[in-house]
């Protein structure tokens, strides 16, 4: 038991938080500045509100990393310089579900024009996601042993996966007035690599009260690909990349399409955008696969073990090995599919003066099944005809409402963005990852003359 739990469920939490050192993040500031590149990952239409009528989109960066019912500075403590995992404290904070959310992306490169009534757009990029839940049961035994558990049974199965992929977005969107603009794009999701406990898995383990006897009654079936090296249970290995950018990866049969939905309003100083992201988007996976299959019921006895080994014949290796052997799956490559909720944003800004604005911004995202809300409020004031500094307020419910803070510069040609959904939890952790941290640039070329096309503020 001690084999498959210290060495194989923790790994599957672990691999959605290291996506962190590594859903383009759902960053609550960018789809709120309007004429930024970073605005039209969101919102197609969105390319009405860039300045010029060509924009080039250079790299950029995002992260953010969601912990549902605890704080990382709270099971995270520094020992002797190194930070070590909380084990009994995780367990006294956990609820009876706890949600475990990362999304990351790298932005390459991408571009937008607009001709007419029409705007044109295209980019590519990485993107990680990550989403888990896992039961209290199970950080409850990883800390406290199967104590807990004499004279019940429970579930301590997690659910969820990690994915990786790589994207290219092309939009098209056109101008039905100098006030609205409808757009769409249709994106190529190129699959990288992937880690997913199959829907309805479970793993229930029971301790006699009588003889303290463990039962564990296993259901569960992991799918990889270019994840995990596989030889026994006790000897796994994690070789996982989510970040990684090769041109190779375009061309494989792993992959999938999605639809975007966009519509943006120009009423001068107010401006308003909805749109719908990742319709019908989906990897099916078909090469390098690993599969692993556990299934049965195995009941073991304490006491019957610690008679075995008292005898000379019977060594504590071998009865270990024994009993990894209980538990050994079955391996297979069978083609799997993993599915990318849709996330609908909805939000507007208004000019209260000329260096001065304000924002809302609701986003209703699709995980594990369901739909999760997030709100921000925003204020944003030009300290300089080129700089413009800003602060929101988000909340996402069963996580710490957080302030954050954004920039964005526009000095000559160039157009920087910086912000921090989380700017508080990057005080007090140092922890990017944690802060929704987003980082970008573009460059403004052709002319900012006003035309039916463009929604220049």
């Amino acid at each position: 038991m001690g084999i498959l739990f210290t060495r194989f469920l923790p790994l599957l939490i672990a691999s959605v938080f290291l996506t962190a050192g590594t859903l383009s993040a759902q960053n609550l500031t960018a789809p709120l500045l309007s004429g930024s590149w970073q605005s039209t990952y969101h919102n197609p239409a969105m390319v009405h509100f860039l300045p010029t009528t060509t924009t080039l989109g250079l790299p950029g960066v995002a992260n953010d990393l969601r912990l549902e019912n605890v704080d990382y500075d709270d099971i995270f403590a520094q020992i002797n310089g190194q930070r070590v995992l909380q084990l009994d404290t995780w367990s006294l904070l956990a609820g009876e579900s706890n949600g475990v959310q990362n999304v990351y992306s790298i932005e390459t490169l991408g571009a937008a024009v607009r001709r007419g009534r029409f705007g044109f757009s295209a980019y590519h990029r990485l993107r990680v996601q990550g989403d888990a839940e896992y039961p209290k049961s199970l950080v409850d035994l990883l800390a406290l042993g199967n104590a807990p558990f004499i004279g019940r049974t429970s579930d301590i199965a997690p659910r969820g996966e990690v994915i990786s992929f790589q994207e290219i977005g092309l939009g098209l969107s056109y101008a039905v007035s100098d006030k609205i603009a409808l757009a769409g794009r249709i994106k190529y999701l190129a699959g990288v690599s992937s880690i997913q406990i199959a829907e309805g898995s479970s793993l229930r383990l029971t301790t006699d009260a009588a003889n303290f006897g463990l039962t564990v009654e296993q259901n569960l079936t992991l799918n990889t690909v270019r994840a995990l090296t596989y030889e026994s249970l006790s000897n796994p290995g994690l070789e996982y990349n989510p970040s990684r950018l090769h041109p190779g990866d375009l061309f494989t049969p792993d992959n999938g399409l999605a639809v975007d939905l966009g519509v943006a309003v120009n009423l001068d100083r107010l401006r308003l955008n909805a749109s719908i992201t990742d319709i019908g988007a989906a990897i099916d996976w078909t090469e390098d696969i690993t599969t692993l299959r556990f299934s049965g019921t195995r009941t073991f006895s304490g006491l019957d073990l610690l008679d075995d080994l008292l005898r000379d014949s019977i060594s504590l290796e071998a009865a270990v090995d024994s009993l990894t052997l209980s538990f050994e799956p079955e391996q297979v490559s069978a083609a799997y599919r993993s599915e990318i909720g849709t996330t609908v944003y909805l939000g507007g800004e208004y000019e209260i003066t000329d260096r001065m604005s304000a924002g809302a911004l609701v986003v209703l995202e699709q995980r594990l099944g369901q739909t999760v809300p997030a709100f921000a409020v925003m204020g944003r004031y030009a300290v300089l005809d080129w700089l413009r500094l800003g602060v929101n307020v988000n909340h996402r419910p069963d996580i710490r409402t957080d302030v954050g803070l954004h920039l964005y510069a526009s000095p000559g040609r160039f157009r920087l963005f910086a912000s921090s959904d989380k700017f508080l939890t990057l005080v007090t952790t140092g922890n990017s990852a944690l802060a929704g941290i987003r980082l970008g640039a573009a460059l403004t070329l052709g002319s900012p003359i006003r035309s039916t096309s463009s929604f220049l503020p």
